[in-house]
């Protein structure tokens, strides 16, 4: 899989070592010649020195035969307008990194995916690429060992209904909802469909329940 990093930082150079360990061809777009030079050479991802919200550097990075776009700078309309440019120019998928969760209407208007978590943005585009995923998939602890973060697969058959009709545990927060090639942020109008992919946070002992909420139970 191919994808383009655009912000070479502490996080853009974070998140494009950490795809290229899981075997992902990757390209880094940082503005600035130091950051990207001192990136390149503590790394063996590709670094381009230019502005990913310019065509020009995007095309040079080759968007369009890319098959994710991710946009991490420090700076929200940067990222919206570097995923705009990107799927315009024929990018499979976008998602950007969000500052200020306040800007969050912006870029679900304009169909551009967010998430607020780094980590979160590797498992997303890692697992997009699996062929087989587990009904529930823990994927990684929190809280020292007390909270997990788990991905739950709403199984075929599973009736369509809002998370507030969901009977989710008491201690559980859902973090995003994935379908198709869209990642959602949900709230309790959202309606959970058969197919959808749940990233959850919720405590050990839960996860059992959350599975049975979801319809993903050892009966389905």
């Amino acid at each position: 899989m191919r994808a383009i990093v655009v912000g070479g930082g502490k996080v853009g150079g974070y998140l494009g070592k950490a795809l290229r360990k899981e075997g992902h061809t990757v390209t880094v777009i940082e503005r600035s010649k130091t950051k990207g030079q001192r990136l390149g050479d503590t790394s063996n991802v590709l670094v381009i020195i230019g502005d990913g919200t310019e065509v020009e550097v995007l095309n040079k990075a080759n968007a369009a035969r890319t098959d994710w776009v991710v946009a991490v700078t420090g700076k929200d309309e940067d990222n919206l307008v570097a995923c705009q440019l990107a799927k315009t120019l024929g990018a499979k998928h976008v998602i950007a990194r969000l500052n200020d969760p306040t800007n969050a209407p912006t870029f679900t208007a304009l169909g551009v995916p967010v998430v607020a978590v780094t980590d979160m943005i590797v498992q997303v585009i890692s697992r997009e690429v699996q062929l087989e995923v587990e009904k529930l998939e823990r994927v990684t602890l929190l809280a020292r060992g007390e909270l997990s973060l788990v991905e739950v697969d709403i199984p075929d058959g599973t009736p369509i209904r809002p998370v507030s009709e969901a009977a989710l545990p008491a201690k559980t927060v859902l973090v995003a909802l994935l379908r198709e090639n869209e990642v959602f942020i949900p709230h309790g109008g959202t309606e959970l469909r058969p197919g959808d992919r749940v990233l959850a946070v919720t405590t050990l002992p839960e996860e059992d329940e959350l599975r049975e909420a979801l319809g993903a139970g050892s009966g389905q």
